[in-house]
């Protein structure tokens, strides 16, 4: 399961630690210290967030992400399990740690391009959708800890429903028709706490729309 990044509304947060990242493809985030990996005996930089999950072989193997200073005091070598894909060989990108590490002085990948990428909302039918709660975003500004009103979005990496959709990471949007609705308590129960969403969504124009939203809890 995905652990929750952040929680943001009207740019102030509900509950996490940092800023969310805005990443394009094939750029590192915005922080400090760079993810970073030393994997044999080439390094290999991170690139954004994912919004679909690549294919692994199942093959593994073991790196290193190297300790670094970010003014909060040194943090050290730790090893990691790097996962070998099933579209490009390991000497130019690896996942580690449900992000995409492409070889530092390797170009980025054509073939990944399309993983930055999530799909848009195409069904005919209304369905449902199950999956790790990841972070919650909205126009009102909260008025106590956990504070969560419609509208908002929800991101959402799918984890059951229709083949096009599981295994990414997609918006869903909660409007003021959407019945029932997560609240402050879902927010405490659930995404702190690294659980989950069961949505009853349609789609509008591409988007997610939730008819019905509940919780899981972690």
């Amino acid at each position: 399961m995905r652990a929750a990044v952040i929680v943001l509304v009207a740019g102030a947060l509900l509950g996490g630690c940092g800023q969310e990242r805005e990443d394009g493809v094939g750029k590192t985030g915005d922080f400090s210290c760079a993810a970073l990996l030393v994997y044999d005996g080439h390094r290999y930089t991170a690139h954004g967030e994912l919004r679909r999950d690549p294919a692994t072989t199942g093959r593994v193997g073991s790196g290193v992400a190297p300790g670094c200073d970010d003014g909060g005091g040194a943090t050290r070598d730790r090893r990691v399990e790097v996962a070998e894909l099933a579209d490009l060989p390991k000497d130019r990108a690896v996942l580690v740690e449900g992000e995409l590490y492409v070889r530092a002085d390797q170009p980025f990948p054509e073939a990944a391009r399309a993983w930055f990428v999530a799909p848009r909302c195409g069904t005919s039918r209304e369905f449902e959708l199950r999956g790790d709660w990841l972070s919650v975003q909205g126009p009102n500004r909260p008025r106590f800890d956990g504070d969560l009103r419609p509208p908002y979005r929800l991101g959402v990496h799918v984890t059951d429903g229709p083949d096009e959709y599981v295994g990414a990471t997609i918006q869903i949007r909660a409007t003021e028709t959407t019945h029932p609705v997560l609240g402050p308590k879902d927010v405490k129960t659930s995404l702190w706490k690294g659980g989950g969403v069961i949505a009853q969504v349609r789609c509008e124009a591409g988007h997610f729309i939730a008819s019905s939203l509940t919780s899981k809890g972690g």
